[in-house]
């Protein structure tokens, strides 16, 4: 079992979290992305999963430590009961997500970089075309 300052201390412990207003609640962001938050009305963290198909696993394989609400049914959210978690278990589950974010944040970043470098001159294809212009 954890506490909220518990849960909110682990979250913020991880390496470039930093806390966010979000939907005028505090939570924690990582990489611009939402990572978790300590429910204002469940005794829970919300965790935000790669896919509905990874949520509903988790709900399946471990229902006394994960659920959800109506609130969360078409979103891919998950909520940790704080009664179940410990502080390895958060800081597992919270790692594992913060690699998923970092691998999508260099993903977008070597896209990014990609589309602002100029195309590459073709040396050969310029001389080609320079010998078709000549009369």
């Amino acid at each position: 079992m954890i506490t909220r300052a518990q849960g909110w201390k682990i979250a913020l412990a991880i390496p470039g979290s930093k806390e966010v207003l979000w939907f005028r609640k505090p939570a924690v962001f990582l990489h611009d992305q939402f990572l978790t938050k300590v429910h204002d009305k469940e005794e829970a963290m919300t965790l935000r999963v790669s896919s509905m198909e990874m949520r509903d696993m988790m709900l399946e394989v471990e229902p006394e430590l994960f659920y959800i609400t109506d609130h969360y049914r078409n979103f891919p959210f998950v909520l940790a009961r704080l009664s179940a978690l410990t502080p390895k278990t958060l800081k597992e589950i919270l790692a594992g997500r913060a690699a998923q974010l970092a691998e999508q944040a260099d993903k977008v970043a070597k896209k990014k970089r990609k589309m602002k470098k100029p195309a590459a001159k073709n040396p050969v294809a310029e001389k080609s075309s320079a010998r078709k212009r000549r009369p």
